[in-house]
């Protein structure tokens, strides 16, 4: 069966080569069968037979023999117009990555098909017979994909150029170094013109709106799309330089690169405006906590935006991101134990999102670090000290620890002790404590539902009124000014009710010499006198006393 259709294949091939004029005789069915007996022998075929120095353009052309009305000087035409959109693509042949099996079958469609790139899936090889053929359709296909990667005026310009704008230096052209140079000069004035249409024309539109984002936008975008627009023209005219596929290929791998890296520029810089858009937002409403979230919140969108900017740059680069991934993947424990602290910072970040133990603006104390909160971080809490100082408090200390937040109180506590000298009349102490009372109730800024303002110690050397109340102010400066007000209020009470402020004193007396008898202390009282002292003490006398005292001599009662 299989020497039937070697015969078959023979005679198509004899029946070919009689309409294809004396140099096509010249290719002899043997060496048809062994140049196109595989894909990869085909590929060869085509490529090494156009090649400087052994050019024989009648070998190439029998890979397009699937197409026989098609004269040999068509299907030459057609395999030099082929090659040249290949070396144009940057499309570089690899001859290891072509299967050289005779009987190649496609894994998905299961047919005697080769695919040569993937960007180009018109065209591709075919098993007729026993030999290995670009398909009909590729063949037919070569004048429409050759015109849409060449413009015409190119071709126009080449056939009417003199001969001596063909000669070679260096590896190109003379032609083809003036066409670089107004190539390079065409984008960059295609990028200055983008830029200027953003900012001119564009950016008045946006300031006519009451918005701000589409201002953000503009400003945003405007560099990163027009280098975007000079690399996609680059890009698509890059082919009409005709450069060999050497150049081309690296050229488009440059091109891809910049495109990716512009891409990722570009929503990098839509992140700001998407965390701007969200600041005009948040700075409208009353809580702060969408004002914390913001920042973060940009940061992650900016992290998310180069990790994938990344992947797709390496994708683009030839590199298989899932075997990076699965590399990534296997180190990830050792990332993990090595990155712990990291990630138990990331997480107390996320606990004080939730738990909302403070905000930005709010005046907390954390293992004695006190000071106004300016950010919350993946990692660290960033707190503004009273001396101006920054610290960095682990995200992962906060969640574990407590959070003395004095920014959320409701009043702000005064407590102080004023110390009177031991001679002040009880009449001008009781006089000077109700005058502090008064104080605190006249004064719209302080807490009238709870104050105590008492004679509260005899001390070691003063009389001493315990004052506990408290601000109804939202700052720290208020406080300090309210305070200070206060306590100028005490002192002009204290001047106007006659008492005197002590200090610590020792004050010694000398009671008696030794061959003195000594000073009898106080006064002598006779019992009644003392039973009715004490009576007028009682809860009958005059003072009223509530349950009043009991005088005791000599281990007996006294009764009243």
């Amino acid at each position: 069966m299989r020497l039937y259709s070697i015969k078959i294949s023979f005679l198509i091939l004899g029946l070919l080569t009689i309409t294809c004029g004396v140099q096509a005789q010249q290719v002899t069915p043997a060496d048809t069968l062994r140049l196109l007996a595989n894909p990869q022998r085909a590929a060869h075929t085509f490529v090494h037979w156009q090649m400087k120095g052994h050019e024989r353009l009648e070998l190439a052309a029998t890979t397009m023999l699937s197409v026989p009305e098609l004269t040999e000087e068509e299907r030459i035409e057609r395999a030099k117009q082929l090659l040249r959109v290949l070396d144009s693509r940057g499309l570089l042949i690899e001859f290891d990555r072509i299967p050289s099996d005779p009987a190649f079958e496609d894994s998905l469609s299961g047919l005697h098909q080769f695919i040569l790139f993937n960007s180009l899936p018109q065209i591709y090889l075919e098993k007729q017979g026993n030999l290995w053929l670009f398909s009909r359709a590729s063949v037919e296909a070569i004048p429409d994909i050759y015109r849409s990667t060449f413009s015409i005026f190119v071709d126009v310009v080449l056939d009417n150029m003199p001969g001596s704008w063909h000669k070679e230096w260096l590896g190109l052209a003379v032609w083809q170094y003036l066409a670089l140079f107004l190539w390079l000069l065409s984008g960059l004035v295609i990028r200055k013109v983008a830029e200027f249409i953003l900012e001119t024309y564009v950016h008045k539109l946006t300031k006519k709106t009451e918005t701000q984002w589409d201002d953000y936008l503009v400003e945003s975008a405007k560099k990163p799309v027009s280098f975007i627009l000079m690399l996609l023209f680059f890009k698509v005219s890059s082919t009409n330089l005709m450069f060999s596929v050497n150049i081309n290929f690296y050229l488009n791998w440059l091109l891809d690169i910049l495109l990716s890296f512009s891409f990722v520029w570009l929503f990098y810089g839509l992140v700001n405006v998407i965390t701007g858009f969200l600041s005009d937002i948040t700075s409208k409403t009353k809580s702060q906590l969408d004002e914390q979230l913001v920042p973060l919140l940009g940061k992650t969108l900016k992290v998310f935006v180069v990790v994938v900017g990344v992947l797709f740059i390496v994708q683009n680069s030839g590199y298989n991101v899932a075997s990076v991934l699965a590399g990534l993947g296997i180190g990830g424990l050792a990332v993990a134990l090595a990155a712990r602290d990291t990630l138990a910072n990331f997480f107390g970040s996320v606990t004080i999102f939730l738990d909302k133990p403070f905000q930005i603006g709010h005046w907390v104390n954390i293992n004695g670090q006190e000071g106004i909160v300016e950010e919350v971080g993946f990692r660290t809490t960033r707190i503004r000290t009273f001396y101006n100082s920054v610290i960095s408090v682990p995200n992962s200390t906060i969640a574990n620890t407590a959070v003395d937040n004095l920014g959320m109180r409701q009043y702000r506590r005064v407590l102080t002790r004023l110390n009177l000298t031991y001679n002040t009349p009880p009449e001008q102490l009781e006089a000077f404590v109700e005058a502090i009372k008064g104080l605190v109730r006249s004064n719209p800024k302080m807490r009238q539902d709870f104050m105590e303002v008492h004679f509260n110690e005899f001390g070691s050397h003063s009389l001493d009124i315990l004052i506990y109340v408290f601000l109804k102010v939202p700052t720290w400066s208020e406080e300090l000014q309210e305070k200070h007000n206060f306590f100028m209020e005490i002192l002009k009470a204290a001047k106007e009710v006659g008492v005197e402020f002590a200090f610590p004193t020792q004050t010694l007396h000398i009671d008696s010499f030794h061959k003195d008898t000594p000073r009898e202390a106080g006064e002598r009282k006779t019992d009644e006198e003392l039973v009715s002292t004490v009576w007028m003490y009682g809860p009958h006398g005059d003072p009223k006393r509530k349950g009043g005292p009991r005088l005791m001599r000599d281990g007996k009662e006294i009764n009243f």
